[in-house]
Parts: structure tokens; sequence; C-alpha cells
């Protein structure tokens, strides 16, 4: 047994040395498909990770999936002099969320958090967004964790193929991704701004929504963070078009679960499925503004309550 046991180690060594140089020979032939190797992408990661060192001690940090950068438009709240930075990023999970606050908020050092949280986005593994993370962002300890506690063969393949490609290659640091792609604009401060409309009608079946474990323990952790350090938040939930929040069996389980969390923000506001919204979960440009200018008047009154408190 003890030979055995021996034997499998000294395998699992010496194939382990040629899996990783195939993986960084390969990924940078573009040949493997169990990795994601490139780093530009429409949710502009890459920009908005490199974008952070222009902002410190900012008012307000959003935080969430595409529905968050998708939809708070920092323009807006700097024109009504509310200083902020939009950290979401595409399909992030609150375990990514994790790493990013681990990595991040003592830097951007926020007033205020807006931590966007949406049913399908809670009922996900997180794998799309934690290789985006891994590829496009500096590797750190929480991101480790991260892509070997997943499981996932596509995570921990991109989690190899960063580390020759930013410590070896030392490519993310002279990486630039392009402003524009396609009908999306990055707007520095972490908006993106899609300027081309892509709804279409749909039927969607009716379905019970339900909340990874994994994901509400992360909640909690990047809660418990925020308060830590005395941050106040509210959790948001942007409204999604009618033909597809119709689906939602128990969205009044969803909200209740959030509501014990903290403050939980979600209004229905009157729009039109097909003038106010890009697809059926996506804001479009009448739809953000009609959100934001609605919407920042909840975020002051936070924003005063905690001058009032000081």
């Amino acid at each position: 047994m003890k030979r055995f046991i021996k034997l499998s180690v000294l395998f699992l060594l010496t194939a382990a040395v040629p899996y990783v140089l195939l993986m960084w020979l390969l990924g940078d032939m573009g040949w493997v498909r169990t990795a994601r190797t490139e780093m530009a992408s429409r949710g502009f990661l890459n920009t908005r990770i490199k974008d952070i060192a222009n902002y410190h001690d900012v008012d307000v940090l959003f935080l969430g999936s595409s529905h968050c950068y998708r939809t708070f438009d920092t323009r807006f709240y700097r024109s009504h002099g509310i200083s902020c930075f939009n950290l979401g990023s595409s399909n992030q999970t609150p375990v990514q969320t994790r790493v990013l606050l681990n990595a991040y908020l003592d830097s951007l050092s926020p007033r205020y958090v807006v931590f966007e949280v949406h049913p399908d986005i809670m009922d996900q593994d997180g794998i799309e967004s934690a290789v985006d993370l891994l590829i496009n962002m500096p590797l750190t300890c929480e991101a480790t964790r991260m892509a070997w506690k997943s499981g996932n063969m596509k995570a921990i393949n991109t989690w190899l193929y960063a580390i020759y490609n930013q410590k070896i290659c030392h490519r993310l640091e002279h990486f630039t991704e392009d402003s524009i792609m396609d009908d999306a604009a990055y707007i520095p401060g972490g908006y993106v701004e899609i300027r081309k409309k892509s709804f279409e009608v749909k039927r969607y079946p009716r379905k019970d929504l339900t909340i990874q474990p994994e994901q509400m323990a992360a909640l909690k952790d990047c809660l418990s963070m925020l308060k830590e350090r005395g941050i106040p938040y509210m959790l948001v939930e942007v409204q999604d078009a009618e033909q597809l929040r119709s689906s939602f069996k128990n969205h009044d389980w969803f909200e209740a679960q959030m509501r014990a969390l903290g403050p939980y923000r979600y209004k229905i506001l009157p729009m039109d499925d097909r003038v106010h919204f890009c697809n059926s979960n996506h804001l479009y440009l009448p739809g953000i503004k009609l959100f934001n200018e609605d919407f920042i008047t909840d975020l002051k009154a936070a924003l005063n309550t905690i001058e009032q408190d000081r």
C-alpha cells in the first residue's frame, strides 16, 4: 500500500509539470478550450481594474454584475457632485465580489456601497465571472483560493495560464483593451454604455427562484467586511423587463432573503419593455436615465444620513 501511494504521488508530480507547460503553450496558441486566455471583453474588466488607480476615497462604490456596470452611470452621479466608482463585472456573483473587495476596498475607501443583487446571479456557480477575474486582474491569494475551491477545471486552468501570462510574460501590466467594442463603450469610473438595443419579445417559463448556499455565504462575508470598516450599504435589485419579471413565481421570497441582510431596494418603475430595455434583464438608455433619476433621491438621503451621524 505504501508503495502504491508513493508511486501515485510520484506519477502526479511527474505529470503535473508537462500538463502545466502544455497549458501555457497551447493557451498561447489559442488551442485550449478548458481555459480562458483572452483578456479583452465587452465587460471591460481589464480596463476597469486599471482605472481603480484613479479613484480613491469615493463617496459611493457600486458592486455587482452587468446589471450594475450597465445601469449605474457614473457620469450622472458625478454631475450631482457624488464621486463614485463602478466595480461591476460580467455575471459577478458574491464569490467574485469577495475577491474584488479583498483586493480593492481599502484603496477605493468608499463612504457608502451600493450592492446590486439579482435572482439569476444569486443562483449561479460564478465560473464565467471567476475566469474573467483570473485573466484580467492581478492574481491574489483570494483569487487563487476562489479558483481551487470552485473545483472547476476551466477556473483552475485559467489560473494556471494567468500565472504564466502575468508572472512570466508580464502581459497584464502592458495590455490595453479598446475603449469601444462593438456597441459597448467604457466610461471612466467603471460604467459601460450599450449603444444598440437588441430586445426580443420572448415567453419565459414560470420558475421558482433559488439561491446557491455558497453565494449567500459569500454575500454575508462581503457585508461583514463592510460592517467591520463601518461602511453603510444598500442592496439594490435592478428592475427586469416585465416579460422576464412575470416568470418569477416567488419573488417575494427572494425579497425577504435580501431584506434580512440589511437595507434593500426593489422598485418597479413605469417602463415599457420595448422602449426602456436593451434585453429582458438589462435596461436601455431611456430606462437607465429613468432608473438613475429615481434612485439618486434614495442615494442622496443615505449620504445625508452619513453626514448627520458624523
